[in-house]
């Protein structure tokens, strides 16, 4: 299926939502059933250690606890697990994204994903380590900033939010310089910025609105479901804090747990989407018709 959606082009902010919704509405049954489907191991073993670990929580007491120590060393390991999912998911729509405006079509299959992840793994480690650097590099500016924010009525959230996004848009375009052979890991983040720097708090404001339409629409779209079921669970289940310690009552622990895990991957994948729109109009912008002549040129090494 060919996609009818133009990637290199000036767009204002409001330009940048309605060319996300395009975009989704065109490839989110592929997009969803790909990279979920490259998740679902992972996303089983996640499920496993959600069951054992509701199975070393008790409520029948006074007051909730685990049953003894290795309890907090699972909740670690889940912890870890957790965050190297979300990376991994992250690193798998990133290459989705990639074949997708090469290619302008979705007939390209999880393999061939996983495949490119696989083969630039090097790159995401490393570009890791240097982001771990450079974020360090630039804290202190950043909580300063950020604290600023925080004491200026109503909008104070809302600036530190759109900075947030700012410094993820960065991020990625980053690595993406890195990734597809543009920069060196050490100017990566310094060509990014040029690029990005004239417009950089349009593209923060476009990714925070993005982002929190999306969050907002599927919240919205689960919440009725949640409610049906806490309703049906608290007028024929029962429900109390004894019923938790029921397999029943894990059973329901470990489906809410995985939700929360399933709806926070979600998110990581349209944040990819709405932050690899921005980054392509961004280099659009900045470099023309001449990066594209380099991108062919680089092709057709290749070939």
């Amino acid at each position: 299926m060919e996609i009818d959606f133009e990637f290199q082009k000036e767009r204002k902010v409001g330009d940048f939502v309605q060319s996300f919704i395009d975009l989704f509405k065109m490839i989110y049954k592929h997009f969803v059933a790909t990279i979920f489907g490259l998740s679902a191991l992972p996303l089983a073993g996640i499920a496993l250690v959600y069951y054992f670990l509701s199975t070393k929580i008790t409520f029948s007491a006074n007051s909730s606890s685990f049953e003894d120590i290795d309890g907090y060393s699972w909740a670690g390991l889940l912890i870890l697990a957790l965050i190297a999912l979300g990376l991994y998911v992250y690193g798998v729509s990133i290459e989705y994204f990639i074949l997708l405006k090469e290619r302008k079509n979705i007939t390209f299959t999880g393999q061939e994903v996983l495949k490119n992840f696989r083969s630039n793994l090097g790159r995401y480690f490393m570009f890791l380590i240097a982001m771990i650097l450079a974020l360090i590099v630039v804290f202190i500016p950043l909580a300063i900033v950020a604290a600023i924010c925080a004491f200026i009525p109503f909008i104070g959230s809302f600036a530190i939010g759109i900075l947030g996004s700012m410094v993820g848009i960065w991020l990625f375009s980053s690595f993406l310089f890195y990734r597809e052979g543009y920069s060196d890991l050490g100017s990566c983040f310094t060509d990014a910025y040029m690029m990005l720097s004239k417009k950089l708090i349009q593209y923060g404001i476009a990714t925070y609105i993005v982002n929190f339409i999306f969050q907002m629409a599927v919240m919205l779209i689960s919440i009725i479901p949640m409610i049906i079921i806490a309703l049906l669970s608290f007028n024929f289940l029962g429900v109390d804090a004894a019923f938790f310690d029921s397999s029943l009552g894990k059973l329901l622990m470990t489906l809410g747990g995985l939700f929360i895990t399933l709806f926070t991957l979600f998110l990581y994948m349209s944040g990819v989407l709405a932050n690899g729109i921005i980054y392509e109009t961004a280099k659009d912008l900045k470099f023309g018709e001449r990066i594209y002549g380099m991108i062919e040129k680089i092709g057709g090494e290749h070939e």
